[in-house]
C-alpha cells in the first residue's frame, strides 16, 4: 500500500504540470484580447476611445508579460527561474514598448525612427558610476555651460562607452519637449553618440528643421532599439527565483493583492460551508438508500424515489433565488439571504456572532445540499440492491439472521463502494465551491473567486484555482482508491 501511495503521489506531478499546460493554452485560445478585458475596454479589444487608451492597454500589456511569447509566459510561471525583468541575470528580457519604424527618403533608403523612453541604466552598472553619468549628462545639456564644461563632459561620456548610451538617451528622451530651446544641447548629445557609436544618421533633408531635430532624436531611439542592442536587456537579478514550483502564484493583475493570500481567504469560507453540505448530504442520504432498500417495492419507496429525483432535476439556481424568495424580506422574512454576516457583526460578541452565522449559511447549505443529497441516496440504494442479491446475501438470510444484521453487517460494507467512488469529487467540492451558490447569495467563496477571475480574464487567478482543484481532484482519486481497500479487503492495490 505504502508503495502504491509513493507512486500515485509521484504521478501527480507530471499531471498538475499537463493540468497547468492545459489551462493555459485555452486561456490563450479563448477569443478577445486578456488587457482589454481587464481594463474594463471588453472582450473585442475595441480601441475605438482613442489612442490613450490604446497605449494603457499596450502599457497594461507589457508590465504583465502579455506581449511576450506564450512558451516563454509559461515558463515564467512555472518557474523556478523568473523570467521577468527583476528576474534571474541568466536570462534577457524583451523591451515591447520599445517600437521602431522604417521611413523610405526619395533616393530610396531608409530612415529608422524609435519611439523616444527613458533609458534605464544595464543592470551591471554600479551605483557610483549611475551618479557619475548623471552629472555627466547634465552638464553636457547645461545650458549655463561653457565650450570647456561641455567638451569635459562630452568626453567622460565617451570614455566610458556603451555604458553611456542609457544616459545620453535619457537626456535626448528630456530634451524632445523643447527642440527649438534645446537645438544646441541635442547636436551636442548626438556628437557624443556619434563618437562612442561611429554611426552616423540618416535622415531625410526635408526634415532637417525643427522637426527634423525631433526626427533625429527618434533616429537614435531606433538604431538604439534595432542595432544598439536596446530591444532586449538581461535580468536584473533582484529576484532571480519564482513561479508555481516555488509555491509562488503571482497577484491579481488589477488589484496587485497576492492570489496565494486571497486564495487562503476564500478557503476559509469556502471549506466550511462546503463541508457541512457534503457531511449532511451523507448523514440523511446513505440511511436515505438503506431504508428504501429495506422497503423496496413498497410505496414510501416509490414516494422518496419521486421526490428526490424532483430534488435532482431543480437547477440550483432556481432553488437558491426561490429559498431568498420564501425566506427572505419578501416573503416570510425568517432568515437573511446575502452574505455571512450582517454589516454590524464585527460588534457583536461571540455566541451572537456565531449565531448571526448560523442564520446567514443555513440557505446556502440548503442549496448546496439538497443535489448530492438525492444522487448519493440513488447511488446507495443502487449499490445495496446490487449486494444483496449476492449468494452470501441468500446465504446469511437463510441462516436466520434478522434483515437488520444481513442489512448492516454483510451488506453494507460492500454496497458502499459506489458511495466511497464519489469522493474522488468532495474535495474539488470542499475547495473549488459552488460558483451558482456563492453567486446567488453573495458568498465570498472560492467559486465567486474563480467566476469573477475569468470574467476580468486574471491570468493569475484562473491559474491558480484551477491548478489548485485539479490537485485536490487527484487527492480524491487516492482517497478513494484507498478507502476501497478498507471496506473490501479483496481489494489490493501492490
Amino acid at each position: 500500500m505504502f508503495a502504491f501511495i509513493v507512486r500515485r503521489l509521484l504521478l501527480m506531478i507530471p499531471t498538475t504540470f499537463g493540468i497547468a499546460a492545459f489551462i493555459f493554452l485555452i486561456y490563450h485560445l479563448a477569443p478577445g484580447d486578456p488587457a482589454t478585458v481587464m481594463m474594463g475596454i471588453g472582450s473585442g479589444g475595441n480601441m475605438s476611445q482613442g489612442a490613450d487608451v490604446e497605449a494603457k492597454v499596450e502599457a497594461f500589456r507589457i508590465e504583465h508579460g502579455l506581449d511576450r511569447n506564450p512558451v516563454i509566459q509559461f515558463l515564467d510561471y512555472i518557474g523556478p527561474f523568473n523570467l521577468s525583468r527583476d528576474g534571474h541575470p541568466w536570462f534577457s528580457s524583451p523591451y515591447g514598448e520599445r517600437k521602431v519604424s522604417e521611413l523610405e527618403l526619395p533616393d530610396g533608403s531608409v530612415a529608422i525612427e524609435g519611439r523616444p523612453l527613458r533609458i534605464e541604466y544595464l543592470p551591471s552598472t554600479s551605483e557610483a558610476d549611475r551618479v557619475a553619468m548623471d552629472a555627466e549628462r547634465f552638464a553636457l545639456v547645461d545650458p549655463a555651460g561653457d565650450e570647456a564644461s561641455w567638451k569635459a563632459a562630452g568626453g567622460a561620456l565617451v570614455e566610458r562607452g556603451a555604458q553611456a548610451l542609457p544616459a545620453l538617451l535619457t537626456s535626448l528622451y528630456d530634451l524632445r519637449l523643447d527642440v527649438e530651446q534645446q537645438s544646441d544641447a541635442i547636436h551636442r548629445v548626438s556628437a557624443v553618440l556619434r563618437e562612442i557609436t561611429g554611426h552616423e544618421p540618416v535622415l531625410a533633408k526635408s526634415r532637417l528643421d525643427e522637426v527634423g531635430l525631433y526626427a533625429l532624436i527618434r533616429h537614435w531611439f531606433g538604431w538604439y532599439y534595432t542595432e544598439g542592442g536596446g530591444s532586449r536587456v538581461r535580468n536584473t537579478g533582484e529576484k532571480p527565483w519564482g513561479g508555481l514550483l516555488l509555491f509562488e502564484l503571482g497577484d491579481e493583475m488589477q488589484a496587485k493583492t497576492p492570489v496565494a493570500a486571497e486564495l487562503w481567504k476564500r478557503l476559509k469560507v469556502t471549506v466550511p460551508l462546503s463541508l457541512l453540505a457534503v457531511l449532511l448530504s451523507y448523514l440523511i442520504a446513505l440511511p436515505l438508500g438503506i431504508f428504501s432498500v429495506r422497503h423496496q417495492g413498497e410505496k414510501i419507496d416509490g414516494f422518496i424515489t419521486v421526490v428526490l429525483f424532483i430534488l435532482y432535476a431543480i437547477p440550483t439556481f432556481w432553488a437558491g433565488l426561490m429559498l431568498i424568495l420564501i425566506f427572505g424580506k419578501t416573503g416570510l422574512d425568517l432568515l437573511p439571504v446575502l452574505g455571512l454576516h450582517d454589516k454590524d457583526a464585527q460588534t457583536l460578541g461571540t455566541w451572537a456572532y456565531l449565531w448571526d452565522t448560523g442564520k446567514h449559511i443555513v440557505l446556502p447549505i440548503l442549496t448546496l445540499t439538497y443535489g448530492s443529497l438525492a444522487y448519493l441516496s440513488r447511488q446507495m440504494r443502487g449499490g445495496m440492491l446490487e449486494v444483496i442479491r449476492q449468494d452470501y446475501i441468500r446465504t446469511a438470510r437463510a441462516k436466520g439472521l434478522s434483515e437488520r444484521v444481513v442489512i448492516y453487517k454483510h451488506a453494507l460494507r460492500n454496497s458502499m463502494i459506489p458511495v466511497l467512488t464519489l469522493l474522488a469529487s468532495i474535495l474539488p467540492i470542499l475547495i473549488g465551491g459552488s460558483i451558482i451558490v456563492e453567486k446567488v447569495f453573495d458568498i465570498p467563496g472560492m467559486g465567486k473567486y474563480a467566476f469573477e477571475g475569468l470574467l476580468r480574464r486574471d491570468f493569475n487567478i484562473i491559474m491558480a484555482t484551477t491548478i489548485f482543484v485539479g490537485i485536490m481532484t487527484q487527492f480524491g482519486i487516492l482517497l478513494s482508491d484507498i478507502t476501497y481497500s478498507l471496506v473490501d479487503p479483496r481489494i489490493r492495490h501492490d
